[in-house]
């Protein structure tokens, strides 16, 4: 009997361990850090929670096309700590953002910096645009 109740507590605290291993993942997995681009577009959404506050934005690509975009940045606290609120950024507003790209063409973007319709810079300044895109 005692050894099926170990079996047991080392197999839950197996699945457990497991569970919790896979619910973070990290940058490298989902960005390139090597290249940095530029998208502008319409907020339709966002999720000022854990793990990371994200916006959702529509922009439109080269061929006329809307894409919908997954923008991530950090945390809430930490972003509200660098004066941030639920209300800087809101659906509807258009914003220009850059960052590291999703890898495989996934449409994500981990946030450098977001500039803001009246200029306003968030996260480290906003690059000139001759500069967009080079690392």
């Amino acid at each position: 009997m005692y050894f099926y109740i170990k079996k047991l507590a080392v197999s839950l605290l197996i699945l457990l361990t497991v569970n919790s291993v896979n619910a973070h993942h990290s940058f490298a997995v989902e960005f390139t850090a090597e290249k940095t681009i530029a998208i502008n577009g319409v907020v339709t959404e966002i999720w000022f929670r854990n793990p990371h506050v994200r916006y959702y934005i529509d922009i439109i690509n080269e061929d006329n096309e809307t894409e919908s975009w997954d923008v991530r940045t950090s945390s809430p606290s930490l972003l509200v700590r660098k004066g941030w609120t639920k209300k800087t950024i809101q659906v509807g507003d258009e914003i220009s953002i850059f960052g590291h790209p999703g890898r495989d063409n996934r449409k994500l973007l981990s946030v450098i910096s977001i500039k803001l319709p009246d200029g306003t810079s968030l996260g480290k300044k906003y690059p000139e645009s001759d500069k967009l895109g080079e690392k």
